[in-house]
C-alpha cells in the first residue's frame, strides 16, 4: 500500500447490511467495488470478520458466510491482525465503553490511518481519534 492512497475500514454493520440487502447495501457495494478496482484499500478487524460470520449464520441468506469472507479477501479487503491493534482496542473500549467489535474496528482504522465505515447507530458518537463515515443514518 502506497502512502496517500485512499483507505477505508469496514465495521460489521455495513458488511451485514450488504449481505442481507438492507437499506444502504448499495452504498456499501460502491465501497467494495472501489476496493475491487483498486481505487481504495479496504480493511477489517479480526473481530469484524467474526461478527459478520456469526451474524450471517443467524439469518437466512443466499450468501454463505464462509464464501462471503473468502470473497472479501478476494476483493482485496485486508485483515488488520489483532496483534497490531489489541492495545488500542482496549483503550477505545475503556474510553468510549463501546462493544469489543467496535473497539477493534476503531483500533484497526487508527492502525491503517483510515476512516471507519459504520451504520446509523450512535456507538461512535463522540469519537475524535478516527474519522467516522456513515453509509446510512438509521440502523436497520
Amino acid at each position: 500500500m502506497n502512502e496517500g492512497e485512499e483507505r477505508i475500514v469496514f465495521d460489521t454493520e455495513p458488511l451485514v447490511a450488504y449481505i442481507h440487502d438492507e437499506p444502504g447495501a448499495e452504498d456499501v457495494k460502491e465501497y467494495l467495488d472501489r476496493v475491487v478496482d483498486g481505487t481504495v484499500n479496504g480493511f477489517v478487524s479480526p473481530v469484524t470478520l467474526t461478527e459478520v460470520h456469526y451474524i450471517a449464520q443467524r439469518y437466512s441468506t443466499e450468501l454463505d458466510p464462509d464464501d462471503f469472507i473468502t470473497d472479501l479477501r478476494a476483493y482485496g479487503v485486508d485483515q488488520v491482525t489483532a496483534s497490531n491493534c489489541w492495545r488500542e482496542a482496549a483503550r477505545y473500549k475503556h474510553k468510549y465503553q463501546v462493544a469489543l467489535g467496535d473497539a477493534y474496528s476503531l483500533a484497526a482504522a487508527e492502525y491503517v490511518d483510515a476512516p471507519l465505515l459504520v451504520g446509523g447507530d450512535d456507538d461512535f458518537d463522540g469519537v475524535t481519534e478516527v474519522k467516522i463515515e456513515r453509509f446510512r443514518d438509521d440502523s436497520a
